[in-house]
């Protein structure tokens, strides 16, 4: 076991609950050890799972059809990681009345714009169990989506929102979604709507690089934890429904100065050796830092240097229309595409 002193301190101690982000069973185990509340997967963590430890997953591979191609087998590929990991969170799921042990599954990154594919995939994901989440692409097709999940009573999450529009958007549909189940006599389900840090810092890098801008690391840093904070306290504001996820963490600050927020963070194993390292090294303080500021002047810097960061750090800085368009959304779906889907298409299934 990886011993993980300061995640654990985070799950007993503050309001903060974090996920696995990551399908690999061995990382899942350890997770859970160390206060995890869930698991995370996508299309190329599932491919990850697949082809790392095949033996796992020998009985469900054979009962699958001889022939099985295209986006059918990346389904059922994706179904066998699913349950697999929903069936070992069960007991959690159970014992915490519902709220934790879900694992979350993407549905197809192709279908992003075609809402009624997405609605039927996000059904079929839900039938594998109740404690499955659907994660939905922050799309203008997906906002819709999101609603008529949440108005079914199903579980979801929503993914690939790499502004703060998306994930107002994403809340407000969500809060539509549950209204009309309750009055439809069904109940509730759970949704936490993942902020995909990570993957709109990414994109601003591209863009420092391509214009030269000069901007540093630790300034996009600042950045991206700036617009998690700001995301966060504008749902606490509003008294939206939806729990807040961060995810793609680039770094281990982004992680403890989130500390004691009401969220579910999912933090993938390589940011969890980060904060390992860094608080072997006493570099971590035990403090709740959700209201701690971020450096100011590095945050200003960013919002003149890159209007595309403004456009997400503003609540209404995106329309609804613009979503699929937006440089972080297409880039995160064709890399969940390329890296995931695909491969999961063109796998060679063990016998």
């Amino acid at each position: 076991m990886i011993d993980q002193p300061y995640l654990k301190w985070m799950a007993t101690n503050t309001g903060t609950d974090w996920c696995n982000d990551s399908a690999m069973m061995e990382e899942i185990d350890n997770a859970l050890i160390n206060g995890a509340s869930g698991c995370t997967s996508n299309p190329p963590l599932s491919y990850q799972v697949l082809t790392a430890t095949p033996e796992i997953f020998s009985e469900e591979f054979g009962r699958l059809p001889l022939n099985i191609s295209g986006d059918g087998k990346a389904v059922e590929l994706i179904g066998i990681v699913v349950r697999t990991i929903a069936k070992k969170l069960e007991t959690l799921f159970h014992g915490s009345n519902e709220t934790r042990g879900f694992i979350r599954a993407q549905v197809q990154p192709g279908l992003s714009s075609d809402a009624k594919a997405m609605l039927e995939s996000g059904k079929k994901f839900a039938s594998w169990g109740r404690n499955i989440k659907v994660k939905i692409p922050g799309t203008a097709a997906g906002m819709w989506v999101l609603e008529e999940l949440a108005a079914l009573g199903i579980p979801t999450n929503p993914t690939v929102c790499v502004s703060i529009p998306q994930m107002v958007s994403a809340a407000e549909a969500y809060e539509r979604g549950i209204k009309r189940a309750v009055k439809a006599g069904i109940k509730p389900a759970h949704s936490t709507s993942a902020f995909v840090m990570g993957r709109l810092q990414d994109y601003l890098t591209q863009l420092n690089i391509q214009r030269d801008t000069g901007l540093t690391t630790y300034e996009l840093e600042c950045a991206i934890l700036a617009a998690a904070k700001r995301c966060y306290a504008l749902f606490n504001e509003r008294g939206y429904s939806q729990m807040m996820m961060p995810a793609a963490f680039r770094c281990a600050r982004q992680v403890t100065e989130l500390s004691g927020s009401i969220t579910e963070m999912t933090i993938h194993p390589m940011i969890q050796e980060l904060i390992r390292v860094a608080d072997a090294n006493g570099n971590i303080e035990y403090k709740v830092a959700i209201d701690n500021p971020v450096d100011p002047d590095a945050v200003e810097k960013v919002i003149r240097t890159l209007p595309e960061f403004a456009m997400a750090y503003e609540p209404d800085g995106i329309r609804v229309s613009d979503f699929d368009s937006f440089g972080a959304t297409v880039m995160t779906l064709d890399n969940f595409d390329k890296y995931g889907w695909q491969l999961l298409k063109n796998m060679t299934i063990p016998r």
